[in-house]
């Protein structure tokens, strides 16, 4: 570049040279500058020395010659000082121009480098899991919002909005004034799980429970220019902690009632006064469940008696008293009064909040109403005291002075409350006319008993030792003869002793009297053992029994009543059964047990199916078959007693089936006492 350059500056000189003398080194210069410029210090220098060369050579005398002389070394030494501060110059702005491309050329490459990042942070807010937007200036006017937010916030068109505008709701929630701090202060905000509520485009509303993080965001100058939201959804964390602590304290609450019934159960089987009873469940509930609890209990004319008044504060004793002296409390209750309504109706009312006119609509006199207005009830729940249909009474539980307010967790803990009550008030009241039905009874069959068996008992005792005397005598005609009149004669007194018994079985049911004792009992081992004990009776007639059951049939069965309804059977088998065998068959089904009892023998006729199980009923001859008739009777009634039902299946000439079906459990309907 530096001899090019020279060398067209030469020539140039050469042609241009008349017009431009006597200078002949601006051409050169412009070499120099050319070389320097476009190579850098070398080519400069040597364009220098070449120009310097040329100059002397062609353009100063002595012309064609490196001698110059000394007017023009003045000239020579100017031209080269110029021209190496040009191209000192030129390597200088050469050096610089390098440098600005290279610093542009970082630049650019940092600014993409910056798009990128961006982009990929961009990208990184669009799939985060978490709740991203991004607000810019004192406004907040949405950048960005995440698919995320975007779901969260009902699919809102929200880019380019401001906040306020685009979610209204945010600012009564107190995220605008949020976003104003961190934008003012530029110090991040953290909160966790804060409720936000969203109004969604179908009128509903959302609630979530969100942890945020508001960060600033700043521009290249470091200056605040919005700020970046982060949130994370941690609803279903709260919730199932909040469902966690509801399930606790429900179980807290249910352990509580538990107690409180056991406790109040207790209470209640202490004692048969049920008067005093439940006086005593009524302070155990209060202050509990109520601060005041009110007990009401039907009277034979219809009417209700209050039995007791229990007051949580010792503040409200007078009150309570003047409560309590309103005793029949019919005569001061409205045909609207709860109370009133629950024992006619048998169900429960629940009055949440109690108001004064409810109060006045309530009573049939102004004193009535001023009474109960004094208490400040504040809430209320009646409990009527229901056995089998029947209302013995109302348990009533208020609220005052605590200010709780009833709901249907506490009424079903106060119906279950007045359930058990009630049951108790029923016990005690059958155990008083128990006591006078079994004194009656009793002084009945002490004489019966006495009447009827005083004579079997001496006769038994006879027959005993007339057994014991012919055993010591030798053997003989004689002897065997007698013992056979005395197995005979046992035999009789046994049957005798049966009779009287079934006699007063007859007038326990005729008095309603036939008590049933359920018990978890094994009906399989009842039935053998009955079965086992019949085995001789049977073998002596020419029987056999045989047995059909399972090794176990549980249920609830009053034993002696359903041991007494088996040998009943089993013996009418035998008794009929002409010598052949007899088979007892026992198997469950659909919560049920069916015993049956089969057979060979005389049989039924058909129009005597329907009345054998009446009193004193018979289908054969008493001349050739003994009885009372009153066998099939006892057994029908027990089993109906236990809900059950019997009946009989015969072809006259090929025996009869008779066929017991029971409930494994007894029904609640099932009377205790049935009557005929």
């Amino acid at each position: 570049m530096a001899v090019l350059s020279t060398l067209a500056a030469l020539l140039l000189q050469q042609l241009l040279g008349k017009l431009i003398h006597p200078t002949p080194f601006i051409l050169f210069f412009g070499a120099v500058m050319l070389s320097g410029w476009w190579g850098g210090g070398g080519p400069g220098l040597l364009s220098v020395g070449l120009s310097l060369l040329a100059v002397d050579y062609y353009f100063l005398p002595p012309f064609h010659s490196f001698k110059f002389q000394e007017d023009v070394g003045a000239s020579l030494i100017l031209f080269a000082a110029i021209a190496t501060a040009i191209t000192r110059l030129n390597v200088k702005l050469r050096q610089t121009n390098a440098e600005r491309t290279e610093l542009l050329l970082r630049e650019r490459q940092a600014r993409l480098d910056a798009e990128a990042e961006r982009a990929r942070l961009r990208e990184l807010f669009i799939h985060a899991p978490a709740h991203v937007a991004l607000f810019h200036g004192p406004d907040h006017i949405y950048t960005l919002s995440n698919p995320l937010n975007d779901e969260a916030l009902g699919h809102r068109q929200v880019l380019g909005k401001p906040l306020r505008e685009a979610i209204p709701e945010a600012a009564d929630q107190g995220f605008v004034a949020l976003l104003d701090r961190v934008y003012a202060t530029g110090e991040p905000f953290h909160a966790q799980e804060m409720p936000v509520k969203i109004s969604l485009q179908d009128g509903t509303e959302r609630e979530f429970f969100i942890s945020f993080v508001y960060q600033p965001t700043r521009n290249a100058r470091g200056q605040i220019d919005g700020v970046a939201t982060f949130g994370f959804d941690v609803t279903d964390l709260v919730r199932a902690r909040t469902e966690h602590r509801r399930v606790e304290e429900e179980l807290r609450r249910a352990e509580a009632n538990a107690r409180f019934l056991s406790e109040a159960s207790a209470v209640l089987a202490s004692s048969l006064d049920y008067e005093s009873t439940l006086s005593n469940v009524a302070r155990l509930a209060v202050p509990m469940l109520a601060d005041w609890c009110v007990i009401d209990l039907a009277q034979p004319d219809g009417t209700l008696q209050r039995v007791a008044t229990v007051c949580a504060s010792p503040e409200d004793s007078e009150r309570a008293l003047q409560v309590q002296q309103l005793r029949t409390t019919t005569g001061g209750l409205s045909s609207q009064s709860p109370i009133l309504l629950a024992f006619q109706q048998g169900h429960s009312f629940l009055i949440p909040i109690l108001t004064p006119e409810f109060l006045r609509e309530s009573s049939q006199t102004e004193e009535f109403a001023q009474v109960l207005a004094s208490a400040r009830p504040l809430s209320f729940i009646a409990a009527p005291l229901v056995v089998r249909g029947r209302s013995l009474g109302v348990l009533s539980f208020v609220t005052s002075r605590s200010g709780r307010r009833y709901t249907e967790v506490e009424l079903e803990l106060l119906e279950e409350l007045a359930r058990r009550a009630a049951l108790s008030v029923e016990n005690a009241l059958l155990y008083r006319s128990a006591q006078e039905a079994i004194r009656l009874r009793d002084e009945f069959l002490s004489i019966a008993s006495h009447e009827l068996k005083t004579p079997l008992t001496p006769l038994s005792l006879k027959l005993q030792m007339l057994g014991r005397e012919a055993r010591r005598q030798p053997e003989s005609p004689f002897r065997k003869a007698v013992e056979d009149y005395i197995t005979v004669g046992s035999r009789q007194v046994k049957k005798l002793s049966e009779l009287v018994s079934d006699l007063l079985d007859v007038a326990r049911i005729a008095g309603g009297r036939l008590r049933l004792e359920f018990e978890e009992m094994d009906l399989g081992v009842l039935t053998r053992e009955v079965t086992g004990r019949h085995e001789p009776e049977a073998a002596r007639v020419g029987s056999t029994l045989v047995l059909e059951a399972p090794e176990s049939v549980l249920g609830t069965w009053d034993r002696l009543r359903l041991e007494q309804v088996i040998t009943n059977l089993v013996d009418n088998a035998i008794k009929y059964g002409a010598g052949k065998p007899i088979r007892i068959q026992l198997e469950t089904d659909m919560g049920h047990s069916i015993l049956r009892v089969k057979d060979e023998g005389i049989g039924i006729a058909p129009e005597n199916l329907s009345r054998i199980f009446e009193r004193f009923e018979r289908a054969v001859s008493e001349r050739h078959y003994g009885g009372l008739g009153l066998g099939l009777y006892i057994t029908r009634t027990i089993v109906e007693a236990m809900g059950g039902r019997i009946q009989v299946d015969s072809t006259p000439g090929q025996g009869a089936t008779f066929t017991v079906v029971l409930p494994r459990k007894p029904r609640e309907e099932a009377p205790s006492n049935p009557s005929a």
